[in-house]
């Protein structure tokens, strides 16, 4: 017999033993009178508008429902959390989402062996969903949530979801009422997986109004089979039972999140209750990404439109778009990837890092467009860092920002975005060429007489050393493009002391030799 088998003769022994017997009776803090959509006690103007002042269970309110707001009672010196939502109260939202009162956690946002989120708690359930109409049966009690790379699904998709399901029996007066829980695991089969990209998996079954303690963890972990990989996973200890599982396309995964409270009621009413809830995360950088397993460390490159064969090219103003050209002479079509935690800032080696802005940018006139900054990598801004996707088989990059969906986008009325695109769009598609290699024989000279400015950033004192050139010109000027500064080198090397000239920040450095060939790189100060 196989282990699903099991399970599903399981629930059925659940289920009948349940039918049987008697309903318990009715719960100190239940709610018995009939079902309503709305009521003055769960007005709120926004989500997390009514929450009581010191909650006791651990996390932000989002409160979506307008039959009740969240209470607290005490029952035998437990202080209980009350949720109760019914169907059609989701006062909130405009697109027909289900009703809930949930409380989030902060996300564990690290992808290391040995992150993880953590929630505790005790529950008592004493009614969940029941919808005739649609079979669309139970509630939510809790969720592991995480974003994940490379598009696909929800904005901020959940991993699953675990949904206590009616069962019902008899009452001292013969009434059909529900006496216990199903608790199923409604699983991802894929990242993004919704509807029928989801598993339903039996777990156990809880008596109603029985305290229950739940553990719910969610993080990564060594794949014991392949020290090059590892696991995320979602463990539960429910009632005592441990139900553990290996989330799908670890490789894909950003982050670990839970929020528990009460979701769903597609017919009639949930009420769920929680006690001693207890929240804890850890974050340790993935030390496999920080290795820059991609090779790209202290290189320039090119980056090359596949669809175009034209080159990404810096603005050299801030908040002005990027735009592209035909030749990668000029040093605005040079460079470099540098690593921010888990992610990359796309650094161009005459300014600052790109920025990939919303919808709004510019008024809304330019939504989505690639601009330019002023600011010095390595920075953590979410709109400033790229999460990068080689593919193998043919040599070729994506760069989408951070975890939009969205992929750096070369358009066709020369305009360059991040935009939702499929892999197979070569728009979205591009090549890294190694500056070395993209120059023509002509241009060598370029190369091997390098600019370098040591100790960078810098502070009082730093250096700037040409080599193979023993004399220039070296101007350096801030963002705004005013000289801060100007003199000569000797035998290819300038000291310079910071006399209070420099403040905090990042300058351009331009190097002009006898033979007006032109040398650029980048200076900071801290």
């Amino acid at each position: 017999m196989n282990k699903t088998t099991f399970k599903f003769l399981l629930s059925l022994v659940f289920t009948f033993f349940s039918l049987v017997i008697t309903a318990q009776d009715t719960a100190i803090d239940e709610d018995t009178g009939s079902y309503t959509t709305c009521n003055p006690e769960g007005a709120n103007a926004t989500r997390t508008s009514a929450d009581l002042p010191n909650a006791v269970n651990v996390g932000t309110i989002d409160d979506r429902s307008c039959y009740a707001n969240y209470k607290e009672v005490t029952i035998d010196d437990t202080v209980w959390g009350i949720y109760n939502i019914t169907a059609g109260s989701n006062n909130q939202d405009t697109n027909t989402l289900q009703p809930r009162i949930e409380r989030s956690l902060s996300r564990s946002k690290t992808r290391g062996v040995g992150s993880y989120a953590r929630f505790k708690g005790t529950v008592r359930i004493l009614e969940a969903a029941y919808s005739p109409s649609n079979g669309r049966h139970g509630s939510y009690i809790m969720q592991a949530k995480g974003k994940h790379s490379g598009g696909g699904g929800s904005a901020d998709p959940a991993i699953c979801l675990y949904r206590a399901e009616p069962v019902f029996g008899t009452n001292a007066n013969g009434d059909r009422v529900q006496v216990s829980f199903n608790i199923v695991r409604e699983q991802i089969s894929f990242r993004g997986g919704a509807g029928a990209g989801r598993q339903i998996i039996f777990l156990t079954n809880i008596k109603k109004n029985e305290a229950t303690d739940i553990e719910l963890e969610v993080g990564f972990r060594a794949d014991p089979n392949d020290p090059t990989k590892k696991i995320h996973y979602a463990d539960a200890i429910i009632g005592g039972k441990v139900f553990n599982w290996n989330i799908p396309e670890p490789e894909r995964a950003l982050e670990s999140g839970i929020r528990y409270g009460a979701y769903r009621v597609h017919g009639g009413r949930a009420q769920i209750r929680w006690a001693n809830t207890t929240y804890e995360k850890k974050e340790i950088v993935d030390d496999a990404n920080q290795s820059d397993d991609l090779g790209l460390k202290d290189k320039v490159f090119s980056i090359k439109n596949v669809a175009t064969g034209t080159f990404l090219t810096d603005s050299g103003a801030a908040a002005t778009p990027v735009t592209m050209s035909d030749s990668v002479e000029a040093t605005n079509t040079h460079w470099s990837f540098v690593q921010s935690g888990e992610y990359y800032n796309i650094d161009s080696e005459t300014f600052g890092i790109l920025r990939a802005p919303g919808s709004g940018f510019d008024g809304g006139n330019k939504p989505y467009f690639i601009v330019s900054t002023n600011k010095a990598a390595p920075a953590a801004d979410t709109d400033k860092t790229w999460t990068i996707y080689y593919n193998e088989t043919d040599d070729t990059y994506r760069f989408e920002s951070r975890t939009s969906g969205r992929f750096l986008y070369y358009n066709e009325d020369g305009t360059v975005t991040h935009a939702i695109a499929t892999a197979n769009d070569d728009r979205s598609n591009w090549q890294l060429i190694l500056v070395d290699n993209a120059l023509s024989i002509s241009d060598t000279e370029f190369n091997t007489s390098s600019i370098k400015v040591y100790p960078n950033p810098a502070k009082d004192v730093f250096t700037i050393s040409l080599n193979n050139i023993e004399q220039a010109e070296v101007i350096i000027y801030n963002t705004l493009g005013k000289t801060v500064y100007q003199g000569s080198s000797v035998n290819g090397n300038l000291k310079i002391t910071n006399n209070k000239q420099f403040v905090s920040g990042l300058y351009m450095v331009k190097a002009i030799t006898s033979d007006n060939k032109v040398y650029h790189s980048k200076l900071v100060i801290r």
